[in-house]
């Protein structure tokens, strides 16, 4: 029994939910919202928790449906609910069918748009990409739903929840009906929601989200939630947070202020002026997708370097350039390296056959582990040059470089060079401002690590991301506004703060400025 439910869930992405956590949450919209619903709907109803707790706490319920693709968990389900639904003389209708191509005629058909309709569940906790890796049929239809463009729609911003598609796809099917949503979902996925809520057509009028511990809940490790969502004629375009243990007082707000999303919208409030356009682009490090052959040790007194497979190997320097990762990005000012990458071109897409008469001992160990290489998972390799990176170009070769990790939730900014000669590369988990001017790149570090934008930052980026800062919240840093509201003793303080003995003059950072 233990070992088919651990498949049903790898090949599902499901956490089924507590029956007394289901009642727990009937019993806030109950009580909290002054909900009685005439209709209760549980999509992906897995073992029925949440339909059995709706009947057992909501005393205004004619009917339920649900939508279960699972044939144990339907068939469990539908025992177990239509015996209490017999008893509290309710009609029930659940459907063995798959939600992604599921007609949802077959419900709407059963009730009327003034009917009080609650849909309320705990859709899958996994993104399309860990259950294609799964080989699961459980997936929705590859569609550019989230209407991403260009290079978004083939590389990571392509992946997404489950959840979000499901939700998605329920605001949109009954926008037009008197309809509460509440779900159990991760933050992520609430907040995703809030935030493309500005490019579909349906109106919310409440949104509020009840951040509970999934550890004691589900025994994982995530922020996770109830989402409730409320149709109305109003579109509120931002969602309060608070504690489900504690739903009183609230946390925080996050949403959208002034065309700008953001993760605080009080201490946001207070860091408005510096919220723009960066006059700098940020830039994303380099991506390879195969550290074993692509990274490899500090060079040996021998000549030679060793790869991340503990193969010494002998090629040529010219391809060879010192390299940071995320985890790397500690300190304020960062000079040299433990480990080196292989760079095979200075652009994207540029030819690399050149390395056979450039580099023959790389192109060799290239061609050895070609095997690895050129599995390369990502759509991006597709049809470029073989041995191909990205996040390559101009930028990448400039000799001062501002870096950040996008992993780490206290932003630190780091002035990177290399004082023995050529540039230090960063990987995709980093981004960075490329600089020929060290006075310059010095000026923006500091600038970046004062606690006007720091506090800006924490403002916007949402830190329970496995990713809090990208290339999108970065580029909302406006350094001339920062610059203006931090004076010169402010920035000679925060050399201090950061134990920083470079010092320049009040005159390097009025030119800077102009």
């Amino acid at each position: 029994m233990i070992g088919n439910r651990i498949e049903i869930t790898k090949e599902f992405g499901d956490y089924q939910t507590p029956d007394y956590f289901a009642e727990r949450v009937c019993q806030y919209i109950k009580r909290e919202l002054k909900l009685e619903p005439d209709i209760v709907f549980e999509p992906t109803f897995g073992l029925g928790s949440f339909i059995e707790a709706s009947i057992n706490v909501f005393t205004h319920v004619k009917s339920v449906f649900g939508i279960e693709i699972n044939k144990n968990y339907f068939d469990i389900s539908q025992k177990k609910v239509s015996q209490i639904a017999n008893k509290k003389d309710v009609d029930i209708q659940l459907f063995n069918e798959d939600i992604f191509v599921f007609d949802f005629d077959n419900i709407k058909n059963h009730i009327s748009k003034e009917d009080n309709l609650l849909i309320i569940g705990n859709p899958p906790w996994v993104t399309n990409s860990e259950l294609g890796s799964m080989e699961s049929e459980n997936v929705p239809i590859k569609d550019n739903f989230k209407r991403l463009n260009g290079m978004d729609a083939l590389t990571g911003k392509s992946n997404f929840d489950i959840a979000e598609y499901i939700l998605l796809q329920l605001l949109g099917e009954f926008k037009n009906y008197n309809c509460t949503i509440a779900m159990l979902c991760k933050g992520t996925v609430a907040r995703n929601i809030v935030r493309d809520a500005k490019k579909f057509d349906f109106k919310l009028s409440d949104i509020r989200f009840l951040v509970f511990d999934a550890r004691n809940v589900f025994r994982i490790t995530c922020e996770a939630g109830l989402l409730i969502m409320r149709f109305g004629n109003e579109q509120k375009l931002f969602c309060d947070v608070y504690d489900f243990d504690n739903p009183i007082s609230k946390k925080r707000t996050f949403g959208w202020v002034n065309n700008k999303f953001v993760s605080d919208i009080g201490n946001y409030t207070q860091r408005l002026s510096i919220d723009g356009s960066c006059q700098f682009e940020w830039r994303q490090g380099i991506k390879h997708d195969c550290s074993k052959v692509m990274v490899l040790s500090k060079k040996h007194p021998d000549g030679t370097y060793t790869n991340s497979m503990g193969e010494k190997i002998v090629i040529e320097d010219d391809y060879v350039y010192p390299f940071l990762k995320s985890s790397d990005i500690k300190s304020p000012i960062i000079t040299s390296t433990t480990k080196n990458v292989i760079v095979t071109q200075k652009k994207i897409r540029e030819d690399t056959n050149k390395i056979k008469e450039t580099a023959p001992k790389l192109w060799l160990y290239l061609e050895q582990h070609s095997a690895l290489l050129d599995k390369r998972k990502s759509s991006i390799y597709k049809n470029a040059p073989r041995f191909s990176i990205f996040g390559i170009g101009d930028y990448s070769f400039k000799p001062y470089k501002v870096a950040i990790s996008g992993f780490y939730k206290d932003p630190v900014f780091a002035l990177v060079y290399n004082k023995q000669g050529k540039p230090i590369m960063l990987d995709d988990t980093c981004y960075f401002i490329g600089f020929n001017d060290f006075k310059q790149a010095f000026i923006v570090m500091l600038i970046l690590n004062n606690s006007v934008v720091q506090e800006f930052l924490k403002s916007i980026a949402f830190l329970d991301s496995k990713r809090p800062y990208t290339k999108e919240i970065l580029m909302r840093i406006d350094i001339l506004k920062a610059a203006k509201n931090i004076s010169f003793d402010d920035l000679i303080a925060t050399t201090k703060e950061l134990h920083i003995d470079y010092t320049f003059t009040k005159d390097d950072y009025n030119n800077f400025i102009q």
